[in-house]
């Protein structure tokens, strides 16, 4: 019996723990990162702290990684069971109407904070914010997109995936069965040609940020997650893999640290760039595994604060983005040490999103908005996987 033969009989409680752990997490990364030394994020603090900074980088190496993984493994699930068009048609609901609907009225309200914040840090005149609100309103840019790019881009991989389900004539599960029992059996020549396809995105990545640093480092953010993605899909197909991905312990973990750390560090040449890379990819994977093995060791059963914890993981997402952006605009009014200010803004960041999903959940016309669910209750989080906000080096 393979993987999804066995997943089909009973619910995976310890990938959906995980799921939204990664979504959650997304509290404390866009609280730490509003006093990053690395990054100006659109609500952004004048003091600064290298703690801060660390724990938004940290957190940032292996959440949305984590989270795009179990979006492939949950999408890989789906799709063998529905079929490739029945499934997207699914999908383009589940996902597309929380996306509208976020974009419609949650990415408005950011905007207006947004450029509040500028007035308040003394950027802008009070004279001058109307009109900068009004621009950046009937401007489609990067604030439109927001937190919500991991929607566009989980909805663009799920077209992809439902493509070549119905290209292999709904054996793609098997081949990729068969794919992972291939690199098993010639590991060398597999880890040589996964060098090189670094090699090669290593190379892209220079060329497509050279062309425009912004824009450039947008597209590369948007699109590396497909790795994840693609790599979910094979742990859902292959007894093997998802065997494996729950096997790293304490020491691969701090062995995952090492190498996202590595990942990090300036590079001058290609070879060093490729290793980056490579680094990055590893190291995401092996922090991911520990957390999925303490996932499957505690919380792989029936549990009714866990199942709260899911239920309300997507709408907090939603929403802890713009409670976030409000909160650190009024700590913008007051001179108290960061570390108090990210504290008092996580924990309540996370009272209140989760407030909003308690109100979301007792509308129905809420829920099929937000979370693209019809009915009376609704369930966990689409299966959609984690940011974070944006890609990290254009928002965080």
């Amino acid at each position: 019996m393979n993987a999804g033969q066995k997943q089909d009989k009973q619910r995976m409680h310890h990938w959906d723990f995980s799921r939204a752990l990664y979504l959650v997490l997304g509290i404390p990364f866009h609280a730490a990162v509003i006093y990053s030394l690395s990054h100006e994020w659109s609500v952004s603090s004048p003091d600064k702290s290298q703690a801060l900074t660390f724990l938004a980088d940290f957190i940032h190496t292996f959440r949305m990684p984590g989270f795009f993984l179990l979006a492939g493994l949950f999408s890989m699930m789906l799709l063998d069971r529905q079929g490739a068009w029945s499934w997207l048609k699914t999908r383009f609901f589940r996902l597309g109407l929380p996306l509208i609907s976020a974009t419609l009225l949650i990415v408005p309200f950011q905007i207006v904070i947004q450029q509040a914040a500028l007035a308040v840090k003394g950027t802008v005149s009070a004279s001058e914010l109307p009109g900068l609100i009004g621009a950046q309103l009937t401007h489609f840019g990067e604030p439109w997109i927001s937190h919500l790019w991991f929607l566009w881009v989980l909805i663009a991989y799920c077209v992809g995936l439902a493509i070549l389900q119905a290209l292999s004539r709904g054996t793609l599960r098997a081949r990729l069965e068969a794919l992972v029992d291939w690199v098993a059996g010639n590991r060398i020549v597999s880890l040589a040609a996964f060098a090189a396809l670094c090699a090669l995105a290593a190379q892209a990545q220079t060329l497509i940020v050279g062309a425009s640093p912004y824009y450039g480092n947008a597209v590369v953010n948007y699109n590396l997650y497909v790795i994840y993605f693609g790599f979910g899909a094979l742990v859902y197909s292959s007894r093997r893999l998802n065997d494996l991905l729950l096997k790293p312990g304490p020491a691969a973990a701090v062995a995952g640290f090492g190498l996202v750390t590595l990942s990090q560090v300036p590079h001058t040449d290609l070879v060093m760039h490729t290793v980056k890379v490579m680094a990055a990819i590893f190291g995401a994977l092996l922090i991911v595994g520990f957390i999925s093995n303490l996932a499957h060791r505690h919380f792989n059963r029936p549990s009714s604060r866990v199942r709260k914890l899911v239920d309300a993981s997507f709408t907090i997402y939603l929403f802890h983005h713009p409670v976030i952006y409000v909160l650190a605009t009024l700590f913008l009014l007051v001179d108290l040490p960061p570390v108090l200010e990210f504290a008092v803004i996580a924990v309540s960041a996370g009272v209140i999103s989760y407030a909003i999903h308690l109100a979301v959940s007792r509308s129905a016309i809420a829920r099929l908005m937000f979370n693209g669910v019809r009915g009376k209750k609704a369930p966990i989080s689409a299966p959609v996987p984690v940011d974070t906000s944006r890609p990290y080096s254009v928002r965080g």
